[in-house]
């Protein structure tokens, strides 16, 4: 079992309503409020499964944090004993030097992953969907294939096999996704004004205080042991980054959107190819 390692974080938001209120208000602002928070969270989900690379994230965005605060853009470094001779980093541009390429290098990458943040989040709220709409009972419930061929069916690109590889990726952090996105979503339609800042990423460094509660819910969805016998549950236990009990509220809650009738009518009608993952694996 693997749990985030996060700072206290007090629970402002005790239902969806609030973790909305909460974002819409921050939208407005450029303040952050933890960003000690929200730099973890960060790494978590853009490498959930790559130590190495959270761990790099970390500590360039920590050691510009140092600059920054200094306000020593060339901030020197200590004297480093190789072969018996001393070298001073700051005469090669100091910490900053070094910081800064690996931060753009790595904020590239996140930017590059955004994409497929938001397939992922799509299909584990497509997956709550479908096990909260009373209009339909699925053969064998909602699953993960089902979601994927959702997405596919609308998005239209990309394709199943591109769906499949970003939830292998991200599965780990999909609770996460999920809620940031939701959030993004409303401020899309809540905050014309600030319409353009919303993202998951956006959320995560605004209000990572309503992020945290609601994914706390999609996470207990996502572990409970599916009624089909031999089949796991959406979340790996094992694998799964759980959020810590000291940001989850008492009464934990979930987000679910009613399945459109175009949505309805394809899983009326849809027949599991024989090309698919097997039962156990969705």
């Amino acid at each position: 079992m693997r749990g985030m390692n996060l700072p206290q974080l007090p629970v402002q938001a005790h239902s969806l309503e609030q973790c909305v209120e909460l974002y819409l208000e921050r939208l407005s602002t450029d303040d952050f409020l933890r960003p000690d928070v929200s730099l973890l969270l960060t790494a978590y989900m853009a490498w959930p499964n790559e130590e190495a690379d959270r761990d790099s994230f970390v500590a360039t965005c920590q050691t510009r944090f140092i600059i920054a605060e200094t306000g020593d853009g060339d901030a020197s470094a200590p004297k480093v004993a190789d072969a018996g001779e001393s070298i001073l980093v700051d005469k090669f541009g100091g910490f900053k030097a070094v910081a800064k390429p690996a931060f753009d290098y790595l904020s590239d990458k996140i930017a590059r992953m955004q994409h497929r943040w938001l397939l992922v989040a799509d299909i584990f709220q497509k997956i709550v969907d479908m096990a909260h709409d009373d209009n339909i009972e699925l053969r064998r419930g909602s699953s993960i294939s089902k979601a994927i061929d959702l997405c596919e069916l609308e998005r239209r690109m990309p394709g199943h096999s591109q769906l499949r590889k970003a939830w292998s990726d991200f599965r780990n952090v999909a609770h996460l996704l999920a809620a940031s996105a939701y959030l993004a979503h409303e401020g899309i339609v809540h905050s014309a004004a600030t319409a353009h800042q919303a993202s998951i990423l956006n959320a995560i460094w605004v209000a990572p205080d309503a992020v945290l509660p609601l994914a706390a819910g999609l996470q207990d969805f996502g572990l409970q042991p599916k009624s089909i016998r031999g089949e796991a549950p959406i979340l790996r236990p094992e694998t799964v980054w759980r959020i810590p009990a000291h940001v989850v509220p008492e009464k934990p809650f979930i987000v679910f959107r009613r399945l459109t009738q175009a949505q309805l009518d394809f899983l009326s009608t849809r027949r599991v190819s024989k090309k698919y993952i097997p039962a156990s694996a969705a």
